[in-house]
């Protein structure tokens, strides 16, 4: 019997390997690494706290995660967080101690320092979605309310402005009233070139340890940044904790 070869077989399939393998590592190259420890804590907006130490190896996600609310009603107890990454985006699953799937979700990068996490189900377990913050302490953030001002702590109340700060390179100012550790009220920025306005912007946050936690929103909701507050002195020192361009990354307030 003869014994016939097909050598268009075996070059398109070599051309189709290639394609895949291309492929592939043009996958791998594009997507995000989700690597890294993040908490909730800061999010004025939550109900608790949330927080993933999660690890990634080519597309493999893994780690664990815990979730709290703040009337200490739920608590998920330390979950296993297993997955892929496609993309921009991760897939993920999270399991109790015994093994069974508490949630499903998926996790996207946002400004490379928030990790927005999504439930695609209904578990009551965690929440239908979390912003997390890249955590420096690598423990998990208990679930404690903001704490009321202490007696001696200097309110935050008032009207602020950087204008007279030769360093910087815009005006931000601020209009903030406190009652409690409860912060509110209104910001605008805008530089110098002429170039970012960001119009009025809404101001959201508390107070803990005596530092003031803030959430900026635009006219339509969406949020634009979160910063903290602090004072130096006399005056009070703006830090950006997250990477938008609509509000300076620091700024020194005066009355």
């Amino acid at each position: 019997m003869k014994h016939y070869s097909y050598p268009f077989i075996k070059k398109a399939a070599s051309v189709f390997g290639i394609a895949a393998l291309t492929a592939s590592g043009s996958l791998l190259q594009a997507q995000t690494n989700f690597s890294g420890r993040y908490s909730s804590e800061g999010d004025i907006t939550a109900k608790g706290i949330m927080t993933m130490d999660i690890s990634q190896t080519k597309a493999k996600i893994e780690g664990t995660a815990t979730y709290q609310d703040y009337n200490m009603q739920v608590s998920s107890g330390l979950l296993s967080v297993n997955g892929y990454a496609k993309g921009n985006t991760g897939f993920i699953r999270l399991r109790d101690q015994r093994g069974a799937t508490v949630a499903d979700g998926t996790v996207q990068l946002q400004d490379r320092s928030t990790l927005n996490f999504k439930q695609t189900g209904n578990s009551s377990i965690v929440p239908k979605e979390s912003f997390m913050f890249v955590s420096n302490n690598g423990e998990n953030s208990p679930a404690v309310k903001p704490a009321p001002v202490q007696n001696n702590s200097k309110s935050y109340g008032g009207n602020y402005s950087n204008e007279g700060d030769t360093t910087a390179k815009g005006i931000l100012s601020f209009s903030l009233t406190q009652t409690g550790a409860k912060l509110e009220g209104t910001a605008n920025y805008k530089d110098f070139s002429g170039q970012l306005d960001s119009g009025m912007l809404s101001v959201n946050g508390y107070v803990k340890d005596g530092i003031g936690y803030l959430r900026f929103r635009d006219q339509k909701g969406a949020t634009v940044a979160d910063g903290a507050v602090h004072y130096e002195g006399n005056n009070v020192v703006f830090r950006q904790t997250t990477l938008s361009d609509m509000v300076p990354h620091y700024a020194v307030l005066y009355r």
